[in-house]
C-alpha cells in the first residue's frame, strides 16, 4: 500500500515521505480503504520501496493492493473510513495530575450524538469501564481536546465506544524503574507536557520525566554529561507516589545512547520550526492568526503530504529555510520534535474562560516570576528574564504571556505636556547654544507674559537661545 491517512496531519501521505519524516508513532496511520491501522514497512530497505502494511490480524488483500490518488481524502476527517477517537496523554504541572485528551471532529460528534454513543475507558480489556462519557456537543467541541482526569493507575488503558465495542490499547507509563518521557510545552511552572508515544527523543528539547512509586532516583541511574536537569519534585496522584523532573539533552554521546536504550528510547538531532509572521495567540495546541498566509522558518524542507498537510502549489519556498504557506483550517506541520498547528478561525471556547488582558503604566518595571515577558520597542522584540529592570521609553511596551496568550500590557507613563514657564526652563536646561539677539524679529508678534520677561533678559545680554526663538515665533511659548 503506497498511501494512507495520517491522523496527525489529517491528510493522505505517501509511505516514502512518511519514512523520510520519521512517522513511526503507534496508531498514526489508517488504511484509506478500510480504516484499520497500518504502519510504515521497509522504511530503510535498499531492496524494496517503503510501503504501508496492516497490523497482524487486520489484513485485507484488496487494501494491500490499494494505491489511491491524492485528494480522495479530505483534511477535515469527514471522509475517513474509520472514525476512531484521537487520544493523547498529558501531565499538568499546576495540578500535578495526568489526563487523557480526546478529540473528535464535528462530523464524528454529530454521528455519535445521533446514535447516543458512549465513550468508555478501562484499565483492562475485559473489566468494567472506569469512566463512561456521552459523546455529544455538551461534552466535546469539534477538534478541541477534552481532558479526562486519570484517577485510576494503570500502565496502559483501553479505549472504546458503544458503537463498535472494540477496545483499543494505549500504553501510558513504563513499568518498574523505567522513566516515561513527556514533551514539555510552556516556559514557566504552569507547563503541560504530552506523552511521547514513539521511542524517539530529540536533542535540545525539554522533557518532563515521570517515575512512579519512587521518591528518589532509582539505584543505578547516573545521568551522564550532556543531560541538563532542571526542577525535580515529588508528587502523588492516582494513589501512587511519583518522582518528576525536567531535563533536556544537549548533544548525543555513546553514554547517553546506552542509557536511553536501556529505557527503551533512542536519541536523534532535533529540528527547528518557527512561525515568523503574522503574530499568533495559542488556544489549546493551535496558533491562531488573522491571515490567509503564514511565513515559516524550518530547518527541514516542507514536503507536501509528507510533513505538512498542504499541496505543493500552496507552499512558496524562499532562501535559508523560509517558506510562505497558504493557511487552511487546521494547517499542520510535523517532523520529529517540530510540530505546529496553525488556524485562522479560533475553535469554540467557553466564554467564562476568556481572559481580558490588563493594562498598566510605569516608568521602570522589574520583571516578576509569574509568566513570560517580552519587550517591544524600535529594535524589535526581546525576551525578559526574572528580576530584570526595564526603563520604559516612548514607543516601547512590555507584554506578559501565559501559554503564549497575552494577559497583560505595561506601557510607559504618559509624558506631561510642558507649557509656559516650564517649557521655557526645559529648553534652556537641555539646549545650551546661543546666538545674537535681533529685536526686530519680535516687533510684530503678540508676546505672552513669560516670553516678554525672557525677551527683556535677552536685550540685556544681547543673545538668545535659537530653540526658544523658534518656539516664540511659532506661538508655542
Amino acid at each position: 500500500m503506497r498511501k494512507a491517512y495520517d491522523i496527525i496531519l489529517q491528510s493522505e501521505v505517501s509511505a516514502e515521505l512518511a519514512a523520510q519524516n520519521s512517522g513511526f508513532e503507534p496508531y498514526r496511520y489508517e488504511c484509506s480503504n478500510c480504516g484499520e491501522e497500518v504502519f510504515v514497512a521497509a522504511p530503510y530497505s535498499t531492496r524494496i520501496v517503503a510501503h504501508f502494511r496492516h497490523r497482524s490480524g487486520n489484513n485485507d488483500v484488496e487494501c494491500e493492493n490499494y494505491l489511491g490518488q491524492y485528494g480522495t481524502i479530505s483534511t477535515d476527517s469527514s471522509s475517513r473510513r474509520n472514525n476512531r477517537e484521537r487520544a493523547e496523554f498529558y501531565y499538568n504541572n499546576s495540578t500535578k495530575t495526568f489526563s487523557l485528551a480526546l478529540r473528535f471532529s464535528e462530523n464524528e460528534i454529530q454521528i455519535y450524538e445521533q446514535q447516543s454513543v458512549d465513550f468508555e475507558l478501562r484499565t483492562k480489556d475485559s473489566d468494567m469501564p472506569i469512566r463512561v462519557l456521552k459523546i455529544n456537543s455538551m461534552n466535546f467541541s469539534p477538534d478541541v481536546p477534552t481532558l479526562i482526569p486519570l484517577n485510576n493507575f494503570s500502565v496502559s488503558y483501553y479505549l472504546s465506544n458503544t458503537l463498535n465495542g472494540a477496545n483499543r490499547k494505549y500504553d501510558f507509563l513504563k513499568r518498574g524503574n523505567t522513566p516515561t518521557f513527556f514533551k514539555l510545552s510552556g516556559n514557566d511552572n504552569d507547563f503541560k507536557a504530552k506523552l511521547v508515544r514513539s521511542t524517539v527523543l530529540y536533542t535540545k528539547t525539554q522533557y518532563f520525566v515521570a517515575l512512579h512509586s519512587q521518591y528518589s532516583v532509582p539505584q543505578g541511574i547516573r545521568l551522564p554529561e550532556g543531560i541538563e536537569v532542571g526542577q525535580t519534585f515529588h508528587f502523588k496522584t492516582m494513589n501512587r507516589k511519583f518522582l518528576g523532573f525536567v531535563l533536556s539533552i544537549t548533544y548525543k554521546t555513546p553514554s547517553i545512547d546506552c542509557l536511553l536504550k536501556s529505557w527503551g528510547y533512542q536519541l536523534e538531532a532535533s529540528e527547528t520550526l518557527t512561525l515568523l509572521w503574522p503574530p499568533a495567540y495559542l488556544i489549546d495546541d493551535a496558533s491562531i492568526i488573522a491571515s490567509d498566509y503564514a511565513y515559516i522558518f524550518s530547518s527541514f524542507e516542507l514536503q507536501a503530504h509528507g510533513n505538512i498537510n498542504m499541496h505543493s502549489e500552496e507552499i512558496m519556498k524562499f532562501s535559508q529555510g523560509i517558506s510562505k504557506v497558504k493557511v487552511k483550517p487546521k494547517t499542520k506541520i510535523f517532523k520529529k520534535n517540530a510540530e505546529i498547528v496553525i488556524d485562522t478561525v479560533a475553535p469554540s471556547v467557553d466564554r467564562n474562560n476568556v481572559i481580558t488582558p490588563y493594562k498598566n503604566f510605569a516608568s521602570t518595571f522589574t520583571v516578576p516570576d509569574d509568566g513570560t515577558y517580552y519587550l517591544f520597542n524600535h529594535s524589535g522584540v526581546s525576551p525578559l528574564t526574572n528580576g530584570q529592570v526595564v526603563f520604559l521609553t516612548p514607543n516601547s511596551s512590555i507584554v506578559r504571556y501565559q501559554f503564549n496568550f497575552p494577559v497583560g500590557y505595561i506601557y510607559p507613563c504618559l509624558q506631561k505636556e510642558l507649557a509656559g514657564e516650564e517649557l521655557l526652563e526645559d529648553i534652556l536646561a537641555h539646549y545650551k547654544r546661543m546666538e545674537a539677539f535681533d529685536s526686530t524679529r519680535f516687533s510684530t508678534l503678540v508676546l505672552s507674559k513669560t516670553t516678554s520677561k525672557y525677551i527683556e533678559k535677552c536685550k540685556i545680554t544681547g543673545s538668545i537661545n535659537p530653540v526658544v526663538m523658534q518656539f516664540i515665533e511659532e506661538g508655542r511659548i
